[in-house]
């Protein structure tokens, strides 16, 4: 239900011609507009975007999509959590409404190797891997509760799930 009327939707709908960011992601429905087509996108050429930045900021990861979507593989997750390491000074907030996925990933000691193995392929600043904490103290984990009922699936998930801030 809180796809429904998702504002991302709308907004990568009216970037999704041929040659624009969101190509292929939406379609129009028979019925309420546009919808996801269920097709999971990476974009590698922006991990390294955060790490040029010389002021602390704050950035909400995935703000069109979900970065614990089912069809985007747990490497690619991993990638983006070592980018995430990679820059300490920057909060990266990341919201989804697929808190049992990110509990079942973040919550292994296999996802943490993966990182790892994610920050030695990237060769940014080598030294910071060595003092890599989990869970990373600049992300922030949420979950959309848009309904009780959402809420009573969602937050028993994200409280079990390591991460350095919280919120729904």
């Amino acid at each position: 239900p809180g796809c429904t009327n998702c504002y991302a939707m709308k907004q990568a709908h009216r970037f999704s011609a041929p040659g624009q960011p969101y190509a292929g992601l939406t379609r129009l429905r028979t019925k309420g507009g546009p919808g996801w087509t269920g097709t999971a996108r990476e974009v590698p050429e922006m991990l390294g975007e955060p790490l040029r930045w010389r002021k602390p900021s704050r950035v909400f990861v995935n703000s069109m999509s979900d970065l614990f979507h089912e069809r985007l593989l747990e490497r690619s997750i991993a990638r983006v959590f070592a980018s995430m390491a990679f820059a300490p000074e920057i909060d990266f907030l990341c919201l989804t409404k697929r808190a049992d996925r990110a509990e079942s990933i973040l919550g292994t000691g296999r996802f943490h190797d993966q990182i790892i193995d994610e920050m030695n392929a990237m060769r940014y600043v080598s030294e910071r891997i060595a003092g890599i904490r989990w869970p990373l103290p600049n992300v922030w984990l949420g979950v959309s509760c848009e309904d009780q009922k959402r809420a009573d699936e969602r937050i028993p998930h994200l409280l079990r799930t390591p991460a350095a801030v919280r919120f729904l």
